[in-house]
């Protein structure tokens, strides 16, 4: 994910956040409901292989001299490699792509700029294949944080960066050249932030069938705007305010399991960008 808008709160769906960019991820989020109407298949299967991970954050954004908050769902698309050993899964892969789906009255579009959405920001964590109290097997990633734009000792619960000196824990994670990650904005505000993002986020689903799973997903995230361009874009953004949309089930993922390798070769991060459609109706 790791985009968003909102000044105090930020990377894709946000928990409210104070600018200074003190931490408010230093919480286990919890299993979020399952978030499918799908029954869990039966005999369960073994997870082990290629997937393709679909996560979705929504956030509500409000804006001063807008009366309504605005809606925003930051899509993330991750390529990883699924080990289960009995019951423990382990996930190891890296973004492939990152898409933004804006309000249509959203009057400063973000902007998810090419250097960002195409970085293959890595993903490693664990959870495990289970079943529950009602004998379904659901699969449970706890609660991962990733931070980009900075190196932080503790990446849950440090503060993030809030000024473009702090060159001891910022990175450009982007490789743009500026530290943190950039975003763009158009429309009524057009500009580029250099942020510090840091995300937190916790799953939980059912295969559904052999090669997909669905269920709901937990989502904090909070930003830190460092600099901009224009200079004044920084404080005007900071006026914003972005929180985890409340709405039940509104931030979800999917899984779907697709081959090693196909007639053109491994899969990879261009072969995932080009079956998006076809893999996830994107």
């Amino acid at each position: 994910m790791f985009v968003g808008c909102g000044g105090s709160g930020g990377s894709a769906p946000d928990a409210a956040q104070p600018a200074d960019g003190r931490a408010s991820l230093c919480v286990n989020l919890g299993s979020p409901a399952l978030c499918t109407s799908q029954p869990a298949l039966t005999p369960a299967p073994d997870l082990s292989g290629t997937w393709v991970l679909e996560t979705i954050g929504a956030q509500t954004v409000k804006v001063p001299a807008y009366a309504n908050p605005f809606h925003l769902k930051s899509i993330g698309v991750i390529l990883v490699q699924v080990t289960q050993t009995g019951n423990d899964v382990a996930l190891d892969g890296h973004y492939c792509d990152r898409i933004q789906q804006d309000d249509p009255n959203n009057p400063a579009k973000v902007i998810v700029i090419d250097a960002w959405r195409l970085t293959p920001f890595p993903v490693q964590r664990s959870g495990t294949f289970a079943p529950d109290n009602s004998g379904q097997w659901t699969l449970t990633l706890p609660t991962f944080i990733e931070v980009a734009g900075a190196a932080l000792t503790d990446p849950a619960c440090d503060p993030l960066p809030t000024d473009a000196s702090d060159l001891v824990h910022l990175v450009d994670s982007d490789n743009d050249g500026f530290p943190g990650i950039s975003v763009g904005l158009s429309g009524l505000i057009t500009g580029t932030l250099r942020s510090v993002q840091r995300q937190a986020t916790a799953l939980h689903g059912l295969a559904v069938a052999a090669d997909r799973i669905e269920g709901g997903m937990s989502f904090q995230s909070d930003q830190t705007i460092i600099a901009s361009e224009p200079a004044a874009l920084k404080n005007l953004y900071a006026s914003s305010t972005a929180t985890t949309d409340p709405t039940a089930c509104s931030s979800t993922f999917v899984m779907v399991k697709v081959p090693d390798v196909t007639d053109a070769g491994a899969v990879d991060c261009d072969w995932v960008r080009n079956q998006e459609a076809a893999l996830l109706g994107l």
